[in-house]
């Protein structure tokens, strides 16, 4: 039996603010039964011309996108529904689309933002922001849809949405996510889903199933600065005690300590330094790293050394000497990443440097510049807690502190 699937414009029920619903009308034999997508709109907004591969039923409207998602997504769900249920009638074909369950009261927007909370909760700051930005990227897509109305083919689909470039409501032109931030993006929503599992609000996960492809990411060339950029950067004169200078101080200690994370600088206490090394754990692998102090490093030090210093004092003034929650430091710490990096452009023309400069480019520059050397993998890969590399790895458990220490010597009188 054919059944043709038709998205309609239903002129005959006009609401009270002059708005249209949109269903999907399911023909078989000349007789047809609609069901209902929940999507008002004026007329001037429905294309009669639409198409299932241009997906615009729905012109000029700022939801048209999801909305348009929204309608493809209910087709292929009627599809699915037909292949399943073999000479399946209109009438029956409705009743299983008007099937609900526990789920379908659940939207999975609402329910990210509960679980980005939990992340929030237990200081897992840099995830929180990450899970409401895919969530938000994922409602901007398909509407503030239920967990039973995602299907693998919609995250597939919703892939493809975020690599195009996207027209704004003021003419200007969105370019599309980069395939490592799609990736990262899916990362976070199936994170979501699979809590929503664990918790029995879905049966099955749209994200195991066979027909979902998760972009893969895309090695891409980190950037670094050169030894000359680098020394450029330090030779700065800047007034003392200014924004600047303390920028050009944290950047400096980062680079001469293997890359210290910003996050992982910020909290670094007087604790910290003892017998001549900075020992820590870092935030986002928690693994330890104990490393000798340069001379670059102490002279760093020295301007931030007082009399009145004590161990649980912060050793650069990036965050408050207050009581604050784990979550809230890191917030803070966050935010004055963002400022830092923003001043560190000013650094950058200054120091006649035409690669744009975060501080995370100090870690790169940092191996960049211990290979140039000729410092071994081994050290290098110790140095910054490198552990994708399994080569690297291996030569870090037979790693000596003493070869560390010696190297990195070797590393500051060869400035």
């Amino acid at each position: 039996m054919k059944t043709t699937i038709t998205p309609y414009l239903l002129k005959r029920r006009k609401t009270a603010d002059g708005l249209y619903p949109v269903y999907l009308r399911i023909t078989q034999n000349r007789s047809y039964s609609l069901y209902s997508t929940e999507i008002y709109i004026e007329a001037k907004s429905w294309n009669k011309k639409g198409n299932y591969t241009k997906r615009n039923w729905i012109k000029d409207h700022p939801s048209a996108d999801a909305w348009n998602n929204k309608i493809f997504q209910i087709w292929n769900e009627i599809n699915r529904i037909i292949d399943e249920n073999e000479g399946i009638g209109r009438k029956e074909i409705v009743e299983k689309l008007n099937e609900t369950d526990e789920a379908s009261s659940i939207k999975v927007h609402g329910y990210a933002y509960q679980y980005s909370e939990k992340l929030k909760d237990d200081g897992k700051f840099n995830p929180y922001k990450q899970t409401r930005t895919s969530a938000n990227k994922f409602k901007d897509y398909a509407g503030d849809v239920s967990f039973d109305e995602v299907t693998p083919y919609m995250l597939n689909d919703f892939q493809t949405w975020l690599a195009k470039d996207k027209k704004q409501e003021d003419g200007t032109i969105e370019k599309g996510n980069h395939p490592n931030t799609i990736a990262s993006n899916m990362v976070k929503l199936k994170a979501v889903f699979k809590q929503a599992h664990r918790e029995g609000i879905i049966e099955e996960n749209p994200f195991d199933h066979s027909i979902y492809e998760q972009t893969k990411e895309v090695t891409t060339k980190k950037k670094a600065l050169s030894i000359e950029q680098i020394q450029n950067i330090e030779a700065l004169e800047l007034d003392e005690g200014s924004q600047l200078w303390h920028v050009k101080n944290y950047f400096m200690f980062s680079f001469w300590n293997a890359g210290i994370r910003f996050t992982d600088l910020a909290h670094l206490k007087w604790e910290n330094i003892k017998d001549g090394r900075l020992t820590y754990t870092m935030g986002k692998t928690r693994r330890a790293k104990d490393i000798l102090l340069t001379e670059p490093a102490k002279q760093i030090l020295s301007h931030y050394e007082d009399e009145s210093n004590k161990d649980k004092d912060f050793i650069f003034p990036i965050l408050p000497d207050m009581n604050m929650t784990v979550s809230g430091y890191k917030k803070k710490a966050n935010s004055q990443n963002v400022i830092v990096n923003r001043k560190l452009k000013d650094l950058q023309k200054m120091a006649g440097i035409d690669t744009n400069i975060s501080f995370h480019i100090s870690r790169h520059s940092f191996a960049r510049w211990a290979k140039a050397k000729g410092l071994s993998l081994d050290f290098i890969g110790k140095a910054l807690a490198h552990s994708k590399r399994a080569t690297t790895e291996q030569y870090l458990d037979s790693l000596s502190e003493y070869d560390a220490d010696k190297e990195l010597k070797e590393l500051v009188q060869s400035r």
